[in-house]
């Protein structure tokens, strides 16, 4: 029935408007109204845009109302004019368009005198008062190449207000981020994190959205993060540049050149720490220009990009070494004035030693190495049937995998006395990837039409996606046998665990349908209606399972207004209300994979030389059992409303203050049919509080059932379930001319729930939600939880062209809680012995710089010598670190190993470090 009434109102709009709006996920459109002096609309005007980035002028010819519009038009710098036989002619410069934005240019045209003039108006439209989206950041070409960053490519995301950690305004961590290019999506299928890694120097311009969008978007519950490639131009221009960051730490003779230490405070009780140290080399090509002008252009990018990393911890002097060479090349092309084609392709790989080790994994042998490549491929054709009127259609492939073997020998070994693995990894892990997607929009524009202007689109999307994860302990041991690992937890009691589990092997594919229809009614000229509807259908397939196991429908309705105040189009009041559906990943329903995609995990113990003995005793084992699906299940989503005014404050600046709501529903979760627990009480080894813990009477039994978990003490669901958030953000840009950028935001925010915002958590990856003692004090703050977040990135340029550049970030520091560990009939059990979020990490003050020289020869070649400083003030800040007692918090013996305040530490943020570059433009 849903169905069925979406495509009546699909066919409704196509007999009536023909359907669709004048921007697209990578394009925006202009706007306007011509008036003569008395303000009556000049019909008949000829106006004329023209860009670098647009092959050819385009021409309109106003309607009877005095009305022009260039839709489909890519990100760039504009300049438009208007003439008219017996009236001065007007120019427009330097507007400055950005993706998913429509800006309204309106003339005003004089009666020409006996001696013809031209006037220049200098002031360019800042404010889009015709989308209800807010809180929206374009990080433009100008910021990206200026701000002292790493320069890969996805962490772009973490620039914008409200993201921090891949976490956006309180939605999970990755799987919330919609990571596209070009306007399709180009994450991981399994769950959505960051997969295509682009040459950060291809990207025109990032778009950071997801507060008040209409129809066209769905698949996120977070923000979406869209990267616009590069296209050439009419003029050939290129572009190298290396930077360099060595992680030795001496140049020239100079002590702490290239980095310092950080760990000076805690070195004295945590022997051994070691501070992060960080090293690029980063070398790119970049290339663009005609094949033939206005007909077909080119853009190549070529990049080797490596990077060393020593976490904190890993012994010295050993790092993770990652090597990522990349190739770009984007064709664009204009058949017609009115056909445009584009299309791109990226391979690229990401080899690395040393993943996976730190703190607890300090040495090489406990790591594992990385290998992995892609393969991208991107296609947008856009057909511009009039001014009105326009389709745009966008497609997009990749294939890759990762695969992690181990880098030690033998059988992995939890130190428990050392609170550190030897000898080995206990994981081994191979990831195959592949994911297509194809979207078509037709747009429309008709006016007087049901009681006021209306902007239609209409639009579907298709997306198949396969993901292929296996993975199994690593290691022998003698008397159990092959993918078995040892934990010397009990060892002062004098026997040993060991864990023996011969892996999974989920092989899913998933299918995700759209439709979607909106309409941007604008009642009059100073006020816009935004309506929309979108419809998902996903579904789940697993390998040797007939038809599909997962299964749901949505409607999302949304609605928005945006009110120009004055009608000058600088000041808009924007409201908006909307339902968005989580993205459709395989991760959502792997566990529905037959039983013959897991092994036996069995728990044995022993007496202390039982590794040498092999008189090993088998406790317990837990025999993979079918996962059921509930019935009706319902695909997560979330509901969000927000108000938000914005204002032009001077040229080529805005303020704008917003409120954000937000919450997540029908959130995934499993629940246990067999398990059966008795209360018992236990006490805090620490303070002697006592605790109702719940003891398996039948441990190793477990029948889960994947569904939309609610509150039910039957089911062993202790609680609510729920997560929600509201904030307040603020956001100043100011766009660069006269020497000068600037982009400020603050976000107040607060999250709380008892569903965390970690990775997964929305699809039930977040915890052991069947086990009741899961639920004790999982009520309170979400870790990722930035009370107080600023960021401040500008950009000035000095006398004799010196380029001064900051980014400063202070954000409430993440939250953490106590827990306090037993041992129960099932095995070792954590509770969190206060509220979820309860404590908090130190805030986190960051300072970067950057100083550029810029030399310029024959007004076509420029030569830039950069030096960056990260951490400017050196701060110590520890970010994660041990919470549970006896086991990596010694609250009641500091000393009982290597901590801070009893804590095991595990991480610092990174100390002061210098990074060196060259750049050249021609």
């Amino acid at each position: 029935m849903k169905f069925k009434m979406m495509i009546m109102l699909s066919a409704f709009l196509l007999v009536y408007s023909s359907i669709a709006l004048s921007q697209s996920k990578e394009t925006g459109a202009i706007i306007g109204t011509v008036i003569d002096e008395e303000g009556a609309p000049l019909p008949g005007v000829n106006v004329t845009i023209s860009s670098p980035n647009i092959m050819g002028d385009r021409t309109t010819v106003t309607d009877a109302n005095g009305r022009f519009r260039f839709p489909a038009l890519r990100p760039g710098v504009y300049s438009a004019k208007a003439e008219l036989p017996g009236f001065n002619t007007v120019v427009r410069k330097e507007i400055r368009l950005h993706s998913t934005t429509r800006l309204t240019a309106d003339f005003t045209m004089e009666i020409a005198t006996l001696e013809e003039k031209v006037t220049v108006i200098a002031e360019s439209p800042t404010v889009d008062v015709k989308s209800s989206e807010t809180a929206s950041v374009t990080l433009s070409d100008d910021i990206l190449r200026s701000m002292p960053t790493a320069q890969f490519a996805v962490d772009i995301v973490n620039l914008a207000p409200g993201v921090s950690g891949d976490v956006a305004y309180g939605a999970s961590d990755s799987t919330g981020i919609s990571y596209q290019v070009d306007g399709v999506d180009v994450g991981d299928p399994e769950l959505g994190s960051a997969w295509v890694f682009l040459d950060y120097n291809i990207i025109e311009e990032a778009k950071v959205m997801g507060i008040g969008l209409n129809a066209e978007y769905g698949a996120f519950t977070g923000v979406i993060f869209n990267s616009i490639t590069k296209s050439g131009g009419n003029e050939f221009s290129g572009h190298a540049e290396i930077i360099g960051q060595s992680t030795n730490k001496k140049f020239l003779g100079m002590d702490n050149f290239w980095a310092t230490d950080n760990n000076q405070a805690y070195i004295d009780d945590n022997t051994g720490l070691t501070s992060p140290i960080e090293g690029l080399w980063d070398s790119s090509f970049h290339l663009g220009g005609p094949f033939i002008k206005d007909k077909l252009w080119f853009f190549l990018g070529l990049q080797y990009y490596r990077s060393l990393e020593r976490p904190t911890g890993l012994v010295d002097p050993n790092f993770s070494d990652y090597k990522q060479p990349r190739f770009f090349l984007r064709l664009t092309s204009q058949l017609s004035s009115r056909f445009n084609l584009s299309g791109f392709y990226e391979y690229d790989e990401y080899m690395g030693t040393n993943r996976s080790t730190g703190t607890t994994s300090p040495t090489p042998e406990t790591g594992v190495s990385q290998d992995s490549l892609e393969h991208v491929g991107n296609l947008n054709l856009t057909f511009i049937l009039s001014p009105s009127t326009f389709i745009d259609f966008k497609g997009s492939y990749f294939w890759g995998y990762y695969y992690l073997p181990p880098q030690g020998e033998g059988t992995a070994v939890w130190d428990y006395e050392q609170y550190i693995w030897l000898h080995n990894n206990q994981w081994e892990a191979w990831y195959d990837r592949k994911r297509a997607q194809g979207n078509v929009a037709l747009s429309h524009y008709v006016e007087d039409f049901i009681g006021g202007n209306h902007d239609f689109k209409f639009g579907a999307e298709f997306e198949w996606g396969w993901a292929r994860s296996r993975s199994e302990h690593t290691g022998y041991v003698e008397g159990i046998g092959a993918h078995t690992y040892i934990s010397d937890y009990y060892l002062s009691y004098g026997y040993l665990y060991a864990y023996q589990y011969d892996g999974y092997d989920y092989n899913s594919t998933y299918t995700r349908t759209e439709l979607f229809a909106q309409d941007s009614w604008s009642i009059s000229d100073n006020l816009t209606l935004n309506f929309g509807l979108r419809y998902s259908m996903m579904r789940g397939y697993v390998k040797y399972i007939d038809g599909s196991v997962y299964s749901a429908n949505r409607i999302a309705p949304r609605f928005g207004l945006a009110w120009d105040i004055f009608g000058d189009h600088k000041t808009v009041l924007k409201g908006h209300w909307g339902r968005f559906t989580e993205a459709m990943m395989t991760g959502v329903f792997d566990r529905l994979n037959p039983v013959s995609a897991f092994s036996d995990w069995v728990v044995y113990y022993g007496d202390n030389d039982a590794d040498e003995s092999g008189d090993w005793t088998e406790w317990y084992r837990v025999v993979p059992e079918e996962t059921f699906l509930a019935d009706n299940i319902k695909h997560p989503y979330m509901d969000q409303w927000t108000v938000g005014i914005e204002r032009e404050l001077f040229k080529d600046a805005s303020i704008g203050i917003s409120y954000i709501n937000r919450r997540w529903k029908s959130i995934l979760g499993t629940y246990d049919l067999l398990g059966q627990y008795e209360e018992i009480t236990e006490y805090d080894p620490t303070t002697g509080a006592p605790y109702t813990v719940y003891n398996q009477l039948n441990p190793g039994e477990r029948q889960l059932v994947l569904a939309n978990i609610e509150k039910d003490p039957s089911k062993f669901i202790m609680d609510d379930v729920y997560r929600q958030y509201h904030g307040v953000v603020f956001l100043f840009n100011k766009r660069f001319s006269d020497r000068w950028q600037l982009l400020a935001s603050y976000v107040w925010s607060k999250c709380t729930g008892t569903i965390d915002n970690g990775f997964g958590d929305d699809v039930g990856w977040g915890g052991d939600t069947y086990d009741p003692n899961w639920w004790i004090n999982r009520d309170g703050s979400t870790y990722n939880d930035p009370t107080h977040m600023i960021k401040l990135q500008g950009s000035y340029i000095l006398p004799l062209d010196i380029h001064f550049n900051a980014y400063f970030r202070f954000l409430t520091g993440n939250t953490y809680n106590r827990g306090v560990r037993f041992s129960l009939d099932q095995g070792r059990t954590t509770i969190l012995s206060e509220a979820h979020g309860s404590r908090r990490f130190e805030n986190r003050t960051n300072l970067d710089l950057r100083l550029e020289k810029t030399f310029t020869f024959k007004d076509r070649f420029r030569l830039g010598l950069m030096i960056d400083i990260f951490n400017v003030f050196n701060v110590d800040t520890i970010t994660d670190w041990g919470t549970t007692i006896n086991s990596s918090w010694y609250e009641d013996d500091p000393t009982a190993y290597p901590a801070s305040d009893g804590h095991r530490v595990y991480s610092l943020v990174n100390p002061r470090a210098i990074r060196l570059g060259i750049r050249f433009f021609f």
